[in-house]
């Protein structure tokens, strides 16, 4: 089986190669937008999609057009927190070439958003398989914050086809994703099998 690392390290280099980005991100988006758990969603948590990240620009703006509550992660003590933004000139370069909300919008009490209130999260990785299994850079951010949302709340990761591999290793700790959207396909796993009742 291949190591994390390895399989990390490949499933960069190929994103970054990936050609023709501009026209497959935009598909991603339209696949995103009709998806009915997205159109649900009262409260979106999202990454800004940098580097070779799929974009997720497009939709962030889609949401603030329509007056849909978007929430942008921003790292805060070692960890993701939640801040809603009301437009994209919230948001300015931060470190590791990250994009979060500016400084002033972060101190405003009224504008974090607890994870457990958000009701879909969309979701960067470096690989993602079938099965809902996702790799990301390693830092364990993205595991923690999903760790705690409620347990309805939609993962949807981004990817591009590029990025699917046929079978991710998961430590007990990583959470999996429940839909990943490529410009060709939204890859839906099965929900896990009920647990036996236990005792009488």
């Amino acid at each position: 089986m291949i190591a994390k690392s390895d399989l990390r390290a490949r499933a960069k280099a190929v994103r970054d190669a990936e050609p023709d980005r501009g026209p497959k991100e935009a598909a991603i988006a339209l696949r995103v937008e009709e998806l009915p758990e997205y159109r649900r969603a009262r409260v979106v948590a999202t990454y800004v999609g940098v580097n070779s990240e799929v974009a997720t620009r497009s939709l962030i703006e889609g949401r603030l057009a329509r007056g849909e509550p978007t929430a942008v992660v921003y790292r805060q003590d070692g960890d993701l927190a939640l801040c809603l933004i009301k437009s994209l000139d919230e948001l300015a370069p931060a470190s590791f070439g990250l994009w979060e909300p500016v400084p002033s919008v972060v101190a405003d009490a009224e504008r974090q958003y607890a994870p457990e209130d958000v009701g879909l999260f969309l979701v960067p990785g470096l690989a993602f398989d079938p099965a809902g299994g996702r790799i990301g850079y390693g830092k364990g951010y993205y595991d923690r914050l999903l760790g705690a949302a409620r347990s309805d709340a939609v993962f949807l990761a981004l990817a591009f086809e590029c990025q699917m591999v046929e079978h991710v290793p998961m430590s007990p700790r990583d959470v999996p994703v429940n839909l990943v959207v490529t410009e060709h396909a939204t890859y839906r796993p099965p929900p896990p099998p009920p647990q036996p009742p236990t005792g009488s």
